[in-house]
Parts: C-alpha cells; sequence; structure tokens
C-alpha cells in the first residue's frame, strides 16, 4: 500500500521517531524499522486504538439506525460527538450537521482536524478550501467519517493517531484544528498536543482550537455542581481552562500572536446551520448565545464571560521573536 494513495508522501512521518514511512506486508514501515497496520484503508499510527462501535454511556437507541439517509454510526453518536442540544436527533437525523466554517478560506493548503470524529469539520474545511487530514483514536468514527465524506462527495484522508503523537514531518502543515476535543483530555495531554502543533505546523502556520472557559457563566454553574473539581485521570470528564492556563500552555509550547474569541455563550457547540435539528428550548439557546457572541465583538470584555472559546495562534519567524 502507498501513501500516495491518500495524498499524504508530502507530510506522514512515523508518530515515533519522524521518519519516512514506505509499504510494508499491506501497511507501513519507518526507517527504524516501526510497522504499522491499515484497517479498512485507514493507516493505523498509534498504538492507543479505541473500538466502540455503538455508545457505551448511553442506553441503545429506540430509533431504527440502519433505515435512514444519515449514518447509523453518526446517528447514533450524534449526542457524544455534537452534544446535549442533540438528544432530540439522536436516531432520527434528516441530514448531516455538517457546521458553516468560519474562518478563512484553505485555498489547497493542509489542515490538520485533531479529534475528528466522523469528519463534520474536517468536511466543513474542505468545502471551504482547505485539503483535510481527520485524526482520530476511534477506529469506527474515523470508518464513519470515510463513508460519510464518500456519501457527500467529499475528498479528505482519515489517520488513526494520538493527538499529542502526531504522525506529521517537522514543519508540514498549515493549520491544526481542534473542537470540542481538548477539554475531554488531561491537561499534561493538551500540553503536549500544544507542543505537536508547534512541531508539525509551517512558519505562519496557525493553531486553531475550541476550548470551554472556566469564567464562563454558565460553565461556572457547571463546575459548581460538581464542587470544582477538575475532570477525573483517564475519564472524559470536562476540563475547564482559564484564559490564564490557556495562555500559558500557548506561550510554553513557543506560539506567539494569541487570539482569544467568543464562539458561544450557554453552550460548547452552538450551530446556528443547526436550528432545524434542535429542541425549542436548544434553538433558544443558540439564539441567544449568538446574540451575545455579536454583543462580544463589540464589547470584547464579555469574551471572559463566555462559555466556549476560539483560540488562535500561530508560529512565527524567529526574526519577528525578537521584534
Amino acid at each position: 500500500m502507498d501513501l500516495s494513495k491518500f495524498h499524504l508522501t508530502e507530510v506522514v512521518a512515523c508518530p515515533w521517531d519522524r521518519t519516512n514511512l514506505r509499504p510494508y506486508n499491506g501497511g507501513f514501515i519507518c526507517e527504524d524499522g516501526h510497522e504499522f497496520a491499515v484497517e479498512n484503508d485507514i493507516p493505523i499510527l498509534t498504538d492507543a486504538v479505541r473500538r466502540e462501535a455503538v455508545p457505551a454511556n448511553m442506553a441503545p437507541c429506540p430509533h431504527d439506525l440502519e433505515d435512514a439517509s444519515v449514518d447509523a454510526f453518526v446517528n447514533d453518536w450524534i449526542v457524544n460527538t455534537n452534544g446535549n442540544l442533540y438528544w432530540r436527533a439522536r436516531g432520527r437525523l434528516p441530514r448531516y450537521p455538517i457546521p458553516s466554517w468560519p474562518f478563512w478560506k484553505g485555498d489547497g493548503k493542509i489542515l490538520v482536524d485533531v479529534g475528528c470524529g466522523w469528519g463534520r469539520w474536517s468536511i466543513a474545511s474542505a468545502g471551504a478550501g482547505f485539503r483535510p487530514i481527520g485524526l482520530d483514536v476511534h477506529i469506527d468514527a474515523l470508518s464513519a467519517a470515510q463513508r460519510v465524506s464518500k456519501q457527500l462527495g467529499v475528498q479528505a484522508n482519515y489517520l488513526c493517531s494520538s493527538v499529542d503523537r502526531m504522525p506529521f514531518r517537522s514543519a508540514s502543515v498549515d493549520v491544526v484544528f481542534s473542537y470540542s476535543v481538548l477539554q475531554h483530555l488531561d491537561r499534561q495531554t493538551v500540553a503536549r498536543f500544544f507542543k505537536e502543533s508547534f512541531r508539525v505546523l509551517k512558519v505562519g502556520g496557525r493553531c486553531l482550537v475550541q476550548l470551554p472557559n472556566a469564567s464562563g457563566l454558565y460553565n461556572i454553574l457547571l463546575q459548581a455542581r460538581r464542587g470544582f473539581r477538575d475532570g477525573s485521570p483517564g475519564t472524559f470528564e470536562m476540563r475547564y481552562w482559564s484564559i490564564s492556563s490557556i495562555r500559558d500552555a500557548v506561550e510554553k509550547a513557543g506560539f506567539h500572536d494569541l487570539a482569544i474569541r467568543t464562539d458561544g455563550f450557554f453552550s460548547q457547540n452552538p450551530q446556528m446551520s443547526d436550528l432545524d435539528l434542535l429542541s425549542l428550548v436548544g434553538k433558544l439557546i443558540v439564539l441567544v448565545s449568538l446574540a451575545a457572541r455579536n454583543t462580544a465583538r463589540v464589547i470584547p470584555t464579555l469574551t471572559r464571560f463566555a462559555d466556549s472559546l476560539w483560540i488562535e495562534c500561530r508560529v512565527v519567524p524567529p526574526a519577528a521573536k525578537l521584534g
């Protein structure tokens, strides 16, 4: 099997030693002898593969998942991947909830979507002109992402990989992106993610991620309910990030030009494009979030109280650091 099949020869490398990969026994091998398998046309570039075809944290879906135009995995996992606003839609999705891409055009640049799940943001970025590579440890989600991309006629590549050992050459990608993922990981892992992002990004490349704000109005209530303790190690519990801790993690990784903007209030996934999929309460939350976000653009201080934040930072040339 050849990496050119995946259009990845210019960027992919061994996640352990960063040497080149070549075809070997139906998979790949690096220059130092590390072997990697391919499963359902998805390269496995991690030793921490997650296999969970149906959500273990909820009851079986009461609706028929096979007799629908939307992929059964997406239909069943929609709450886990998109949040609690989507309970009404579980098993009854009339369409794929692909978000509207809210940033600049891609112009053929490579975007790595970390924790891509079934590929919603990878597909959104492809629509904006990026060449997306979705990363996730969840092989069942990646298989769904491949199916959905094919169904929608979208060109995207998917790799099974950890967030803190990315299988890319140094300075090889243009954008590292992650949405509604990092808050479920231990803080040490997130710190390693930022360092890996800095390594794989080209000079001028951007890291763009979403994180929950510890000072968010609704987030304070959620933290109070569990006694303001942090997420338990090894679980997917939410970790809330203060603006100062975000700044510290980003700067320690080597990034500059940090910008923090409002993503939304009262939700970690307020997508206006999904109003038709939500309950009346869900619609109201998203509309109020939009109004508050627009107000925060006029009164930037309000960003301190947003529940969901966009974090953007950049790899700058060495000379710019001195300036």
